[in-house]
Parts: C-alpha cells; structure tokens; sequence
C-alpha cells in the first residue's frame, strides 16, 4: 500500500481540529509532513525539518522514551502518550506533550500536541524558589525572650540585637521601651498583641520595625508557662524572629505570579487585580479613571515573516517602550494577551487621556528589533474614560467600552488611537 497519505481522511481530520503541533512520520522516526506551527516553534522552515528524524530533533535524555513509544505502535497501540523537549534553532528546548497515533494499514503515525515549556517554567522556577525560601528560613536568626508579668520587665538574648538592630547594651528592659522601637503604623497592634499576652492569650503576629535605611520583618511569640495561686499569669516566654528574607522570597513569588513569563510587564491576573483597585480608588475619591486596550499591528504577519522567536523580542521591545510612557505611581501596563496589551490610567481623562495615548503611539513607532530593522510597528489603541461612577456604570463596562474602541482604530487604518468619554449609563459620549 502507498505511504503517501496526505488526503488519508485521518489526516484531514486532525488538521480540520486545529491542534496546535502535527506531524507525520514512520515508524522508521523520520518526519514525512509537519504543521507551520511546529516548524514556527523549532524556529526553523518546514523544508528544513522535513525529512529530519526525530531523534534528531530531541533532547538526548529524552530519545529513549520516544524509541520505546515508537515500539509501542508498532506492537499495536491505539495511541502513546509522551512528553519531549525539542531542540529549537536559538539553543534553547521547548517542552511538547504529544500523542502519537497509527495510521490503519501502514507504519505511518500522526502526532498532535501542545506547547507546555511555559507550565515547566513555572514549575522549575517554584521549585527554586521554594529551596530558597527553604535555606533563607534554615539561616533564619531568632532570640528567646522572657516576660515577669509582675513588673513588666523584659529580658531579651544578647543576638537579638542583630534582629532588632540595636546595641547589646540598648536592647529593650521593659514592654514599654521595646514598644518605643516600632512606628506608629506597626505600635497599635503589637502593643496590643503584649495586652493579649499579659492577659494570659498566646501571642502570634508579623510586625517590622524600620531605622529609616533598612526594614526589617519580625515574627513575634510568645505564651504564658506559670500562673500564681490565683491563677494569674507570672512569667511568659517567646521568640522573635527576623523573617526579611522570607519576606523577600514571598513577594519575589508574588511577583512571579503576577507577571508575564516573556515580557516581565504584569499578566493579566494582576491587570484585573488592579483594575478592582483602582475602581474603588476613583470612585471613592471622585477622580477620572481611563482604560486603554493596545493591539500591535500586523503582528501575524510580522510572526509569519521572522517566526515566533523574533516575534517575542518584538513584544519585549514594545512592552519596554510601552513601559516608558506609563510609569506614574499608580499606573499600570500589562499584557492582556498574545499581541494585546492594556494600561490603567487613575486620575486621567478628557484631553490628559488622549494626550497620553498619543504619546504611546508615537513611543512604539520608535521600537527596532534587530533581526528586521526594516518593520515598521505601530499600534492600535481604545480608550474609555469614566467621569462619574454611578451605581449602575461597573469596570467590565468601561473595559467593553475601551475594547470597542480599540475595533474602531483597527477599522480605521491601525496606527491610531480612539477615546471616549463613559457617561454615567455606561454608554459613550
């Protein structure tokens, strides 16, 4: 029977479903066919790849697995599940978790998949964070303290002056002078976490104390271990620890989780997050808040031409550029998705609005990627801006508005921007 199966009716299936990867190729490990999107993912053309065994193709590490995957097919499996890292033209590997199934009648297989490096990322950079966190919290400098609860005195060991930051000599001999060191922010609750415990309740909170150069984060605890005749509490004891660099380590997390893997600018995660925020700010305080959707240009064109490698220093060098033009205290720019990006503007509207996006528009047409010198970019932008917050008016209403917009400077002719004004129905003026 022929191998040359391009119009086998489960081929054109698999491609009719728009998996994401797709080959085809022999039990011999040799690629008879590829998608665009597979070669688009190796950086490399599908003339290049065709042909290519793909053993060639894989980390050495994983070419065992994908021999005895092979083995499994031509021992009559239904389908074989694997997950591989593939060689991409800059060096790098990208993860794929594929499924491989037989062709009926011949040594042929097709393989569909999907591109997981960016879950591995996070997975690889949660585990070395949390090592982190680990060692950080194994080195951690902690100091036994001890109250009289008759005469309030407090005794502290001698390395807790490296916590708190104070001379061996001037470490604290009392609650009310240990209170002293704290700013009024912090004062209030640990002064009453020592009430709590003098009252014979376990204490347990987070504090920090600062010298004006360096803050450092504190863990306070303590009980009571002896009680009077009376059953009044005598003497407690607890630990005071200094947890900086597991503070550290926890908004690095955060940080992580609320930012794009590529381009480092916020996800959208943290653009909704700020969103929420912001609504409530504005409209507590009755100041204008504008919401600005950007879409880059012919970016599909620009991937299809260069690939998807130089596509991602092209979003970079445009979120960077867009960086430039927000960055007011409480501004944000994120990546809203793909080729999208989105901008929170608080305290910005009618001409200050249209101002900034024109600035926007201008910064972008300046951005060069080096692999295509020649690109032009631009982009597209739609804003609206809310004046007045009435019951009735909500934030996804203002993001419809900014959204619809942007689909008016598209249609337009792209390299514009298109702003309006939210009346308090929600409808543009």
């Amino acid at each position: 029977m022929s191998e040359t199966l391009t119009t086998d009716p489960q081929i054109i299936s698999a491609r009719e479903a728009e998996i994401e990867l797709f080959s085809l190729a022999g039990n011999d490990g040799n690629l008879r066919e590829v998608s665009a999107s597979f070669a688009q993912l190796l950086g490399v053309s599908i003339e290049e790849i065709t042909g290519k065994s793909l053993l060639e193709l894989v980390h050495p590490e994983d070419i065992g697995n994908i021999v005895a995957g092979i083995a499994e097919l031509e021992d009559g499996a239904s389908e074989v599940l694997m997950e591989s890292r593939f060689l991409q033209a800059g060096g790098r590997y990208a993860y794929l978790q594929w499924i491989a199934r037989p062709l009926s009648n011949s040594t042929l297989w097709w393989a569909s998949g999907r591109d997981t490096t960016e879950f591995h990322r996070l997975i690889n950079e949660t585990i070395d964070l949390k090592a982190r966190l680990d060692l950080a919290l194994s080195h951690a400098t902690a100091a036994m303290w001890e109250i009289d609860h008759r005469t309030k005195s407090l005794t502290l060991e001698s390395v807790a002056s490296q916590i708190i930051g104070v001379d061996v000599g001037s470490l604290p001999k009392s609650i009310a002078s240990f209170l002293t060191l704290f700013a009024e922010g912090e004062l209030g609750q640990v002064s009453q976490a020592f009430d709590d415990l003098m009252s014979r309740s376990v204490m347990e909170i987070s504090t920090s104390i600062s010298d004006g150069a360096q803050t450092r984060y504190l863990s306070l605890r303590g009980k009571v271990i002896s009680f009077d005749r009376r059953n009044r509490p005598l003497r407690s004891v607890g630990l005071i620890v200094d947890v900086t660099a597991e503070k550290a380590l926890e908004e690095q997390m955060l940080k992580m989780i609320m930012s794009d893997g590529l381009t480092g600018v916020p996800n959208r995660r943290a653009f909704d997050q700020g969103i929420r925020s912001h609504w409530r700010i504005c409209k507590r305080d009755s100041t204008p808040l504008t919401l600005v959707m950007i879409d880059i240009d012919n970016f599909k064109k620009f991937n299809d031409t260069f690939g998807h490698l130089v596509g991602d220093d092209a979003l970079c060098a445009i979120a960077r550029s867009l960086g430039g033009e927000v960055k007011g205290a409480d501004e944000m720019v994120a990546r809203f998705g793909g080729e999208e990006f989105a901008v929170i503007l608080p305290s910005t509207g009618g001409a200050d609005a249209i101002e900034r996006c024109e600035k926007i528009l201008a910064a972008v047409r300046k951005v060069q990627v080096r692999q295509a010198p020649e690109w032009d970019f631009s982009v597209s932008m739609g804003a609206a801006t809310a004046l007045e917050f009435p019951k009735e008016l909500k934030a996804t209403d203002l993001l419809a508005q900014a959204d619809a917009c942007l689909y008016l400077a598209k249609d337009s002719g792209k390299d514009r921007a298109v702003t309006k004004v939210v009346d308090s129905g929600g409808k543009p003026s």
